[in-house]
């Protein structure tokens, strides 16, 4: 039974480790224990740890709370044993008239996720690609999911295209290239690609727009990431939000060429503050609607001004803001002085500044009386560029009620639009999931905005992509993903779908329900391997058979197969792993927690851990994790940029340990991976039934194909298996392809191995991998 949301409390794998968890070691509890996945807010998962009790429990019946897909809780109970959840939906069989089907063609295929968050903003990604499509295609790679292209709001952490400010502008405009490269970069490195048979998926980002230039004052309620109320407080309480502009490439290119918030159901929190707008000490709003007009309402100083005659008060919306400025001087020419409002005004409301401005001024070189500092200013503002613009904006941040501490303090999630043209019956209908996640979230039942997404669509696969990796697909407008696969099926008729790949983001089990409504028009997102490799190989928690069996599909019984991706990990999960990592006041460099340049320090504090023996926060046995995924049947495997090579890093210039192994399991899968599987739980000298060995096996097609993956989690193993290849094999002689094990093995009279299963501990390997294959120099 899952707790309430009130017990849940985040913390680090470390502190998991040190608890004992991670290494297996019992934890005695006065109440069950368990790491429980929920949301990261971002449209994927994090682990949380939550205690369970018996009121908890009482209060959660009869509610049916979201499952995740794989690994959905691991409870240690009491005693120490330790009991396993997973979520785990109903796949039918496949059907007449689906898009995508699972099979030998569909298994072809391997995904390369070409990016990470932590790339520097070097604008060398696409000229990479350009030099590196003949390697990629050499490796076995058949895709490329792109990284989103789109120009970033400026002020994004990242930097990356999921802070997506311009659709369109994909480094073609006077604001210069993207992150990635320039548009011409862009379709030179698809260019290349193709030439080298690879297709590649552009990451859609339909969810959200984030890089508004324009605010209205709009009415807002704080409700929680499924919409719901959740501060009285803000109940319509009026706010400053960013929530209308424009762009060059969305001027010239999209359906709806500016963007307004009746295109939004909201925001998240903006860091405008919840009291940016202001009031008298008795919360009457001050209000400006232009010279002489009979509503205005300003403070004694202002209404009696040369700027509220000449109607030279900035404003948004006819409100009075914090960083409202007004003409101080010639307020009746085109040549006014603006100073900002502060200059004379004081905060009349308890709790909202620190203090005042022109205290705030002394703490930063100002000298004198209020009157010296203004006199001083003035002469200042008279200057261009002058530094009180740049100093008004630091006060503001450090004033509560106009910053983000005064958001942080409400504690909502987001903040639903009540403005006249909104509609909050739309919110929470026909999606999979929650609602809100980041920044302005799209209005996606509006007739405008899907036809603005289909445009915006159109516009990618005339530049050159071959298909969509669709980013929080649970949390959008099924409609839309529908009309993609339409979309698409029209765009590319008389074309082999598997050549335009549809993938999306969804780590909840009702995307099967609708996937299988809609005939498989995209392909699911497993995300089970993730949670089973890593909970068991990396982490040690679970036993290695939940590296299988927390799948979608039932491979150890030969359940029904649905076409899907997997992966071991990808942008979002290896910025959990890094957050985790702790840093001393010495090693964070005076950054703080949560800043872009602390975590580029978590990033090589992490990567010196990754090159370790003892590892503290990067999980072990990364290499495995692959060869067990690589040679897996039915699905498409995706491999990470940031496991192959370090995100910080200049792009493709500085390999991982785990860089070689992974290129060595895509060959060994083109050539090898083959065939039906068989996966088998082995006993050994220090667990049974798979707790600490596996084997997963592709018989082959002949006897030039076909693979043994033997991979255990326990440096303590020393046992011999039998791994039957069949009889196709017989009387053959097999290599390790991943060159870890020197030996040579011949299999018997009907095609069984015997294998020496002795445990071992590198910076690769902690406990035994192999890839069994057959030796193709031998004499037969």
């Amino acid at each position: 039974m899952r707790a309430s949301p009130s017990q849940f409390f985040a913390i680090s794998l470390l502190s998991i480790a040190i608890s004992g968890l991670l290494s297996g070691a019992a934890v005695a509890a006065p109440a069950p224990t368990a790491l429980e996945q929920v949301p990261d807010g971002k449209g994927g998962v994090k682990w949380q740890e939550v205690t369970h009790d018996a009121s908890a429990e009482e209060e959660q019946k009869g509610q049916d709370p979201k499952k995740f897909l794989g690994i959905q809780a691991i409870t240690t109970e009491p005693d120490g044993s330790v009991k396993v959840e997973m979520g785990k939906p109903e796949v039918r069989q496949p059907a007449s008239g689906d898009v995508f089907v699972s099979n030998e063609k569909l298994d072809e295929h391997v995904i390369f996720q070409a990016f990470a968050l932590y790339q520097p903003n070097d604008n060398a990604t696409y000229k990479a690609l350009t030099e590196n499509a003949p390697q990629l295609a050499q490796w076995g790679i058949t895709d490329v999911w792109s990284p989103p292209p789109y120009r970033a709001a400026s002020d994004s952490k990242y930097g990356e295209g999921y802070a997506i400010a311009d659709r369109y502008d994909l480094g073609a405009y006077d604001k210069g290239p993207t992150k990635y490269g320039t548009a011409d970069e862009l379709k030179a490195a698809i260019g290349a690609l193709h030439n080298n048979d690879i297709r590649i998926q552009v990451d859609v980002v339909p969810n959200q727009i984030i890089g508004l230039n324009e605010r209205h004052v709009l009415p807002v309620t704080g409700v929680d990431m499924y919409g719901k109320p959740m501060n009285p407080f803000l109940d319509h309480y009026l706010y400053s939000t960013y929530s209308k502009g424009s762009a060059p490439g969305q001027a010239e290119h999209g359906v709806i060429k500016e963007w307004d918030y009746f295109h939004f159901h909201g925001t998240t929190t903006q860091y405008q503050g919840l009291f940016r707008v202001l009031s008298d000490a008795n919360s009457t709003l001050y209000r400006y609607l232009g010279p002489n007009h009979p509503e205005n309402y300003l403070p004694a100083f202002l209404a009696e001004s040369d700027a509220a005659k000449y109607g030279k008060i900035n404003t948004i919306d006819g409100y009075l803001l914090a960083d409202t400025w007004f003409a101080v001087e010639n307020a009746e020419s085109e040549n006014a002085v603006y100073a900002p409002l502060f200059l004379y005004y004081e905060e009349p409301r308890n709790g909202v500044v620190e203090q005042t401005f022109m205290d705030f001024a002394r703490e930063n070189g100002y000298t004198g009386s209020d009157e010296d500092i203004r006199a001083t200013m003035l002469a200042e503002l008279r200057m261009t560029p002058n530094p009180i613009g740049p100093l008004m904006d630091e006060y503001l941040a450090a004033q509560p009620g106009y910053s983000k501490k005064s958001e942080d303090d409400a504690k909502v999630t987001a903040l639903r639009y009540d403005g006249p043209e909104n509609d909050a019956s739309h919110i929470g209908t026909n999606v999979l999931d929650f609602e809100f996640l980041v920044g302005n979230d799209l209005d996606t039942i509006r007739e405008d905005v899907q036809q603005e997404q289909l445009n915006w669509q159109k516009y990618l696969l005339d530049f050159g992509f071959d298909g969509f990796r669709i980013d929080a697909a649970s949390h959008i407008n099924t409609d839309m993903l529908r009309d993609e696969v339409t979309q698409r099926l029209n765009h590319f008729a008389g074309e082999d779908v598997n050549e335009h790949l549809s993938y999306i983001e969804s780590y909840v089990t009702q995307q099967v329900d609708f996937l299988q409504s809609n005939n498989y028009g995209q392909m699911a997102m497993d995300a089970g391997p993730f949670s089973g490799l890593m909970f068991s190989f990396g982490r040690d928690w679970a036993p290695l058979r939940y590296a299988f069996e927390a799948s979608l599909i039932d491979r150890v019984n030969g359940g029904p197969a649905l076409p899907n991706w997997s992966f071991v990990n990808n942008h979002d999960q290896e910025h959990n792993i890094l957050v985790t990592v702790p840093l001393t006041e010495e090693e964070a460099g005076g950054y703080e927690p949560n800043s872009q340049p602390y975590e580029l320090r978590q990033l090589e504090k992490y990567d010196a851990d990754r090159n370790s023996v003892e590892k503290q926060w990067a999980p072990h046995n990364v290499p495995a994790m692959y060869a067990i995924l690589l040679t897996t049947k039915d699905t498409v495997p995706t491999v990470f940029y940031g496991d192959m090579f370090v995100s910080s890093k200049p792009y493709m210039s500085t390999p991982t340990p785990y860089r070689d192994d992974i290129v060595n399991i895509l060959k060994l899968r083109k050539q090898f991976a083959k065939g039906e599987q068989v996966i088998r739980y082995e006993n050994s000298n220090t667990g049974s039934n798979g707790e600490d060995l596996v084997s997963n096996i592709r018989l082959g097609n002949d006897r030039k194909t076909g693979v043994a993956v033997v991979a255990g989690n326990n440096p303590a193993l020393d046992t011999t298996i039998t791994v039957d290849m069949g009889a196709q094999h017989r009387n053959q002689w097999f290599v390790d392809a991943m060159g870890y094990q020197p030996e040579r093995l011949k299999t018997d009279k009907d095609g069984r191995l015997t294998v020496q299963v002795k445990g071992t501990q590198n910076v690769d390997v902690k406990g035994y991998l192999a890839a069994w294959v057959p030796d193709l120099q031998a004499q037969e």
